[in-house]
């Protein structure tokens, strides 16, 4: 009958699947004996292999092979040197030029001679935003490659860049006045903004590109202050206004989830959600020494409660204003970094703190002439006067 046959086809596709569905299971079963075998024969750790992509905050990260030989790694001039991780690439720039190099190998990979008289740099994600500031002009680069170099109308004064490469940028117009711009990776205008009032000292913009705060230092009532002001591309006002008295500042900076550090030489505070101040350490509680950021542009930061301490706390700050991490040191650092750890520069040693836990995690001797150390996968890559060095 018809029906019998179809249902003895039926019967026999459905068995076939069957067949090759086992097949599929065994052969992927065999594989992973066999691996396993293979990984046993030579001696391979497993844990080995988890912690070589994953940090201790169970973070993907990576391990780095680094042929020692190649460095150490000459730069043209020890004027003005900046180095900084980006990504799993250094950059390196000085009063001449600015170079980024395969770590693992020192090859360079992109570099240029900017001939700027005093460049600025800021960096998000692959970008990287060069002006010349007091002068007109600003270049846009990657990692790999220049994205453009314009020339502006009047004379800069403060960028910075944002993840997606829009850059915010600020002009000087006339007397105190001055001017917002925002535009992108194709030079497309999206936004101007008059300011006027106040002294411009400092421009940030969050990850996405759309939040933007800048600082103004002007004397209200014959006492300094610093005012920082919140925007949103896109907005004719400022969404919001936060005045720091007897406050100098050093830096502004949103972190990933956009939430902005307010850095001064005498405290710490975070924006929150462009209209609320959270202070970690009120003006005039601390006396910063120096400070830096994660890769999540989250904040670690080294003070002392007077001038002339010795004695000083490094403490990792959150986004939301918070301390997580606080570590004791005994010894005046003369720089910081982090990654997935904290590295901390001293006059005559390198010390690595576990950014989540605050314990030792390597030290390694240095001399006084190191100015700068930054960690990269496992290996740490110190500035000293005109070379990128190693330390063992």
């Amino acid at each position: 009958m018809p029906s019998q046959k179809r249902e003895n086809e039926r019967r026999e596709k459905q068995l076939k699947n069957e067949r090759k569905t086992k097949t599929v299971i065994w052969i992927v079963l065999i594989l992973i004996v066999f691996v396993l075998i293979i990984m046993r024969i030579f001696e391979i750790d497993f844990k080995a292999v988890k912690d070589r992509f994953v940090d201790e905050n169970g973070k993907l990260t990576f391990s780095m092979t680094t042929n020692e030989d190649a460095y150490p790694f000459d730069l043209s001039s020890s004027v003005g040197v900046d180095v900084q991780p980006i990504g799993d690439k250094l950059s390196i720039m000085n009063d001449t030029s600015l170079t980024v190099i395969n770590p693992s190998d020192a090859k360079v990979i992109y570099s240029y001679n900017h001939g700027y008289a005093n460049p600025i740099v800021s960096y998000a994600g692959n970008y990287f935003c060069l002006i010349d500031q007091g002068a007109t002009r600003l270049r846009l680069d990657r990692a790999n490659k220049n994205v453009y170099e314009t020339k502006t109308d009047k004379p800069i004064i403060c960028a910075d860049v944002a993840k997606n490469g829009n850059v915010v940028y600020i002009t000087r117009t006339d007397g105190t006045k001055a001017e917002i711009n925002v535009i992108n990776s194709t030079l497309k205008k999206l936004m101007k903004v008059d300011i006027n009032s106040g002294y411009i000292v400092s421009v940030a913009i969050d990850a996405s590109g759309k939040k933007i705060a800048y600082a103004t230092v002007d004397s209200k009532n014959a006492v300094l202050v610093t005012t920082v002001h919140t925007i949103n591309l896109g907005d004719k006002e400022p969404r919001a206004s936060f005045d720091f008295k007897d406050s100098t500042l050093m830096d502004l900076k949103y972190s990933n989830p956009s939430e902005l550090y307010y850095i001064a030489t005498n405290g710490v505070s975070v924006i929150r959600n462009q209209k609320k101040v959270h202070e970690t350490f009120k003006t005039g509680e601390v006396d910063t020494v120096c400070f830096n950021y994660t890769t999540d542009n989250e904040l670690v930061y080294v003070y002392s409660t007077y001038s002339s301490a010795n004695e000083n706390k490094l403490v990792y700050i959150n986004s939301s204003g918070k301390v997580k991490t606080e570590i004791d040191l005994k010894h005046r650092p003369k720089y910081i970094s982090a990654t997935n750890d904290i590295c901390v520069l001293y006059h005559d040693k390198v010390v690595i703190y576990s950014l989540t836990k605050g314990e030792v995690k390597q030290t390694y001797k240095c001399d006084d002439s190191v100015s700068s150390a930054n960690k990269i996968s496992t290996k740490i890559f110190i500035n000293r006067n005109k070379l990128i060095d190693v330390l063992n």
